[in-house]
């Protein structure tokens, strides 16, 4: 029988934590050294998973495992991903423990820059194969993990998820399922709940610009181009894409619409069709419900000149934008155009469209709620749409079966969190019934339903 030992996990997630593999924009600037640093770091935590599994470094330093099973299941094989990377630490002094000491306190709490987000999904994983090959288990499937290290930077030139995708579409693999991190299990008025996403949000980085002519400050025009620009993007702000229902969102707001303790938004939920007039009308005031049902566009960067009595040539602004499923690029380009004005112009930076909207009646999605059935009796599950992204993104033209999860064994009870903000921490005694997901995943995954 399998024996969790949650000092163990401890020790192995501690490790990863203490190595600050931070990623870069610019593929050049990739912290090679640290990432290398990290793969010892899981030979050392790991022997039989790195005798027992193939590894290859893919790109720069993803990582690639391979399992071959025996071939006994008729199931596609199973990836599941992580990151590697983390985003950076900000201020040390704002920080209650040092960032990359992965210090656990007197409660079981671990704090760390990448405890939440993601190196406890590789431990996890890691942990529960290692134990598995600790019991003798072989799959009968082919297991994939797929380790990324530039998760954080939302892709661009040089994307380590599409570097690993492509090597697995040239090896002619598909997927019965893929799996990444985010999701997990909750308390909500008195029952159990788990939130898998099936969906996520498309993704821009655009750089909205005025030029004009410069000169020094002392003899302004009325409106420079940073004046200009900053009226542009009110402009834009004022006037934003229309709200709409989606199938995923109106999925979610119905399975979601029991657990919601507010009596008029539980009524919405229930029936989103029904209300969507009201739906719109509040996200114009909701900032949840502004994200559940709108392509949302924020300016998040911006610069003028390069000195205060300078009037600037060429003002710019960086926007982020979140596409809902079932608009595009082109939908948001087309918008920027009606809105801004002429002398306004803009450039991609970077971006995609959101993936397709995976299954719920799959082998994989009904298998996850027979897993967690057996361990939370009449838990109910809530499929989800992320408003921001991951990795899990770029498997989805690998499944046939449209079998791309964001799910993990972690049970939140508002210990944990933290992820891009200072103090970001782990309940560590979350870790053993993660790893034990894992394990029953992993040993299950192409039995009969």
């Amino acid at each position: 029988m399998i024996q969790y030992d949650k000092e163990r996990f401890i020790r192995h997630l501690q490790a990863m934590v203490q190595i600050p593999t931070v990623s870069s924009a610019d593929p050049e600037q990739t912290r090679t050294a640290e990432f290398e640093k990290l793969h010892q770091c899981l030979e050392e935590c790991y022997p039989l998973v790195h005798r027992t599994l193939k590894k290859e470094i893919i790109g720069k330093c993803a990582l690639l495992y391979t399992w071959k099973g025996s071939g006994k299941s008729s199931q596609l094989p199973l990836l599941m991903t992580a990151h590697q990377d983390v985003v950076p630490e900000g201020d040390h002094a704002m920080w209650k423990y040092p960032p990359f000491s992965a210090h656990v306190d007197e409660e079981g709490i671990m704090y760390g820059r990448g405890t939440t987000d993601s190196k406890c999904n590789i431990q996890a994983y890691l942990d529960a194969i290692e134990l598995l090959i600790e019991d003798g288990f072989t799959p009968e499937y082919d297991l994939y993990l797929a380790f990324g290290y530039n998760e954080e930077i939302m892709g661009g030139p040089g994307a380590a998820g599409a570097i690993l995708h492509d090597e697995l579409q040239k090896r002619g693999i598909q997927l019965g399922m893929a799996i990444d991190e985010c999701g997990g299990i909750s308390v909500r008025n008195g029952r159990h709940v788990a939130e898998i996403f099936v969906s996520e949000k498309g993704y821009a980085d655009h750089e909205i610009y005025i030029n004009a002519k410069g000169g020094h400050s002392a003899y302004p025009p009325l409106h420079n181009a940073l004046g200009k620009l900053g009226k542009a993007v009110y402009d834009l702000e004022e006037h934003r894409m229309a709200p709409k229902l989606c199938p995923p969102v109106i999925q979610q707001m119905k399975a979601d619409a029991p657990f919601r303790k507010d009596e008029a938004v539980r009524q919405l939920f229930s029936d989103p069709e029904g209300n969507e007039e009201v739906l719109r009308e509040l996200a114009e005031e909701s900032a949840l419900i502004n994200q559940m049902l709108r392509t949302t566009t924020t300016p998040t960067m911006a610069k003028g000149s390069d000195q205060a009595n300078i009037l600037p040539e060429h003002a710019s602004v960086i926007t982020n934008s979140r596409i809902l499923p079932g608009e595009t690029l082109e939908d948001l380009e087309a918008h920027f155009r009606s809105v801004l004005p002429e002398e306004a112009e803009f450039r991609l930076i970077k971006g995609h469209n959101p993936p397709p909207v995976s299954s719920t009646e799959s082998y994989g999605y009904r298998l996850l709620q027979k897993i967690m059935n057996e361990k939370y009796p009449g838990i109910s599950f809530i499929p989800s749409m992320m408003a921001g992204g991951t990795d899990s993104r770029y498997y989805s033209d690998l499944s046939p079966s449209r079998s791309v999860y964001r799910f993990t064994g972690i049970f939140y009870d508002g210990k944990s969190g933290g992820a891009h903000s200072v103090n970001e921490h782990i309940d560590t005694n979350v870790l053993c019934d993660n790893v034990e997901f894992y394990v029953n995943l992993f040993s299950r995954y192409g039995e009969e339903l």
